[in-house]
C-alpha cells in the first residue's frame, strides 16, 4: 500500500465512526397554513355556491349561476386565499360561442363590463360586481364542435 492510501484510509475510518455516532437532526416541520388560517367564508352577489366536487373538478367557491348550464367542467385552478384571489373554471359545452355569451350578458347585466377584448378567434369580457364585490373575467373560445368556457372569478 502507498504511503498516500495508508493515511487516508484510517482518516475515512474515523470520519464514519464520528458521524455515526452525532445525533440526528429531525427536519424542521414548516405548520400547516390552512391549520392556523380561517376557511375563507364565500358569500356571493350572485347567491348559491358549490361546495365540493362536480364532474370530478372542484368547483368550490363558484357561484353556481356561472356554471353555464350543460357546460361540462374540465378544470380548476388556483385557490380562494383571501379577497382579491381568485379561481379559474374551464368548462366546454357544445353550443354556440355567441349563445353563451348571450347567457353571460344577460346574467351579469346589472354588472359592470370592465374590459372587453374581441377577436377571431375568442371574446373576453371582464366584470365587476356591483359594490366591487366580485370580479368575473369571462373567455369564450369556439373549437371545432365545442366552446370552450373559462371563468376567472374573485371575491373582493
Amino acid at each position: 500500500m502507498q504511503a498516500k492510501h495508508f493515511i487516508f484510509l484510517p482518516l475515512m475510518v474515523n470520519l464514519m465512526l464520528f458521524t455515526a455516532g452525532c445525533p440526528k437532526k429531525k427536519p424542521a416541520v414548516l405548520p400547516d397554513s390552512s391549520a392556523t388560517q380561517p376557511a375563507f367564508k364565500f358569500q356571493s352577489v350572485l347567491g348559491e355556491i358549490y361546495q365540493g366536487d362536480v364532474a370530478g373538478v372542484d368547483l368550490t367557491g363558484l357561484p353556481k349561476k356561472l356554471h353555464y348550464p350543460g357546460a361540462k367542467p374540465v378544470a380548476r385552478y388556483g385557490k380562494y386565499e383571501r379577497p382579491r384571489w381568485g379561481c379559474s373554471y374551464n368548462f366546454e359545452t357544445p353550443d354556440k360561442a355567441e349563445k353563451v355569451l348571450k347567457y353571460f350578458q344577460e346574467l351579469l347585466k346589472e354588472w359592470e363590463i370592465v374590459q372587453r377584448f374581441e377577436k377571431e378567434t375568442y371574446t373576453m369580457l371582464v366584470f365587476r360586481a356591483p359594490g366591487d364585490k366580485e370580479v368575473v373575467e369571462l373567455t369564450v373560445t369556439p373549437k371545432e364542435d365545442k366552446t370552450v368556457i373559462v371563468i376567472g372569478h374573485t371575491y373582493n
